[in-house]
């Protein structure tokens, strides 16, 4: 706590949750990543929740169990303390962040294929994690019937089907790292971990919420520390759930008890259960666009270890943002493995490609911001 207090003291004035709320959640600045009520219910403090996508106070009375210390309003990923160090700590003064290398490549695990998106990269990425014993859980966001995002912590590869696939509405990702204490003895005990401190997760999110999980390790709290690899999600936009499956129910006349797959490439593309694929223009879809992402000016989730999506990507393949050591070792394991295929450059195409893509973030980066 004596390291939280020399960071957080790089700040005269400390804010807490009432400051949150007037200048975040008000101005409808929240994206609903969960890292306050994370932290603050990982230490007991019985002050704040999550209702819906709004964090909040637990009644008027649970305002006086504030502890007033101030660190919701820093991890808060909207917030500007903080910022600097990160961008300092992970060489991401750019809008694109710190890039070791760029690639595009698909799995070659035909299960993964067939259920996830695109390159199936991400529960490729996670699967070689378990299957090495590098991790031990990975916090993900499964679904369910209505494709309504869960956020949840899992504990076996074989749960990561439930996980594939792209939703476009928000999963709060961070929040179930508030129930991090009470994991099951079974569990642990299967994992053969006495301490829960050793926990080893991998954290799968958007670029706000990657932002929140940085911060929350620059500020070495209760629960962040127990990740140890951070995969960021290429986020143009994001949807409140309830208008964007309206919009695509009048466009289609599908419920979302029979979507099978959603994809955004220009336009917003769903594939039914009965197998047919209907289009519809992004721009039918931006009613339902969320107030934050209006504010939001990072694309390529420049805070992780890889940022992973399908913009800019082959048929059928994934891009992949290679940002640090620790996620360029994994990368090179599954490249040499063959676990992974990477995408063939034509040779007349070699020296410009990379050069391409990363215009291409530029590009997206700079239509988000407008």
């Amino acid at each position: 706590m004596e390291e939280i207090k020399s960071k957080t003291n790089l700040f005269e004035d400390i804010k807490i949750f009432k400051d949150l709320e007037r200048d975040i959640i008000e101005t409808k600045k929240c994206c609903a990543c969960g890292a306050c009520v994370a932290f603050c219910n990982s230490q007991g403090f019985d002050v704040i929740k999550m209702e819906g996508y709004t964090p909040k106070f637990i009644s008027e009375e649970n305002e006086d169990n504030c502890k007033e210390c101030g660190i919701c309003y820093y991890i808060c990923p909207n917030t500007t303390p903080l910022m600097d160090q990160l961008n300092e700590m992970y060489n991401a003064e750019s809008e694109l962040g710190h890039i070791i290398t760029v690639i595009a490549a698909k799995t070659i695990d035909e299960n993964i294929r067939e259920f996830g998106q695109d390159g199936g990269i991400v529960s490729t990425f996670l699967t070689y994690l378990f299957e090495k014993d590098e991790i031990d859980g990975a916090i993900v966001s499964e679904y369910d019937e209505n494709l309504n995002p869960l956020p949840k912590i899992i504990f076996d590869k074989k749960d990561l089907i439930k996980s594939s696939g792209t939703r476009y509405s928000i999963s709060p990702n961070i929040l179930s790292l508030k129930d991090l204490n009470i994991i099951s003895q079974d569990i642990l005990e299967k994992k053969n971990i006495e301490n829960i401190d050793d926990l080893r997760l991998a954290f799968v999110g958007t670029p706000c919420q990657c932002r929140a999980v940085r911060k929350m390790q620059y500020l070495n709290i209760t629960p962040a520390y127990n990740i140890k690899f951070v995969i960021g999600l290429f986020c143009f936009e994001n949807f409140d759930y309830d208008k964007i499956y309206k919009i695509i129910q009048d466009e289609t006349n599908v419920k979302p008890s029979d979507i099978l797959k959603t994809n955004i490439k220009k336009n917003f593309f769903i594939t039914s259960k009965k197998e047919e694929v209907f289009e519809i223009n992004i721009k039918t879809l931006d009613p339902a666009v969320r107030s934050h992402c209006q504010e939001c000016d990072e694309f390529t989730a420049k805070f992780s270890d890889i940022s992973v999506g399908a913009s800019g990507a082959p048929e059928g393949h994934s891009i992949i943002v290679v940002r640090t050591a620790k996620g360029q070792r994994i990368i090179n394991s599954l490249t040499t493995e063959g676990i992974i295929e990477k995408y063939r450059i034509p040779i007349e195409q070699i020296t410009e490609w990379k050069t391409k893509k990363i215009n291409w973030f530029n590009k997206m980066t700079s239509r988000k911001t407008k």
